[in-house]
């Protein structure tokens, strides 16, 4: 929550609400973050530096429904609110005037996704740590397979999302058995690539 509000102040202080501002501000304290976890690490013992180490890979190690449980609102609340303005995303994609010029109220959209992403990165991450790219390459692949369309979109990044993830999982408990690789890792492998892979193709096209 502190690094949410920190974001949005950032944000609202340079006025106008803009991706980019957005976007840096949570790079900036992203790394701030991080550096004060790994000072937690390193004051630790060998066990809570341990866990720690093995939080950040990320991983599907919860056992039971509760942690489904604790998660639920915050993905319900988040996917809801993704929906709602889905078509109001449409029209963004073509571009922030464009979409003022058709009735969208840009700051106040990107104000709800802002704070949806924020509600379901942060719940998910909570429970299973930060595994990375899932929300990088599965959009992607469904823009390719059913177009730019967020109402169709969003479904479909939700139900491939999870198939995704359970998959690299799966990868991850068998392919050095009895050995587990956490699946932040084979995500980042498997990521990794694909982001640059798009950075090419966008730079080639």
């Amino acid at each position: 929550l502190v690094a949410i509000a920190s974001i949005y102040a950032v944000a609202r202080a340079t006025g106008g609400f803009s991706s980019s501002t957005l976007l840096l501000g949570g790079v900036a304290f992203g790394f701030l973050f991080t550096s004060v976890i790994l000072a937690i690490q390193y004051a630790g013992d060998v066990t809570t530096s341990f866990r720690i180490g093995r939080w950040l890979l990320g991983g599907l190690e919860v056992v039971g429904f509760l942690p489904v449980v604790h998660v639920l609102p915050f993905a319900v609340a988040g996917i809801a609110i993704l929906l709602a303005v889905s078509r109001d995303l449409d029209l963004l994609v073509v571009g922030e005037e464009s979409a003022a010029a058709r009735g969208v109220q840009v700051t106040t959209v990107k104000k709800l996704v802002f704070a949806a992403a924020s509600l379901m990165v942060g719940g998910v991450v909570a429970t299973c740590g930060p595994i990375g790219f899932v929300g990088l390459v599965v959009p992607h692949v469904g823009r390719l397979i059913l177009g730019p369309g967020h109402r169709s979109l969003g479904p479909f990044s939700v139900l491939a999302g999870g198939t995704f993830l359970v998959a690299c999982d799966a990868v991850g408990r068998t392919v050095v058995a009895p050995i587990e690789i956490p699946v932040g890792i084979i995500t980042a492998l498997i990521g990794g690539p694909f982001f640059l892979g798009m950075l090419v193709h966008g730079q080639t096209r």
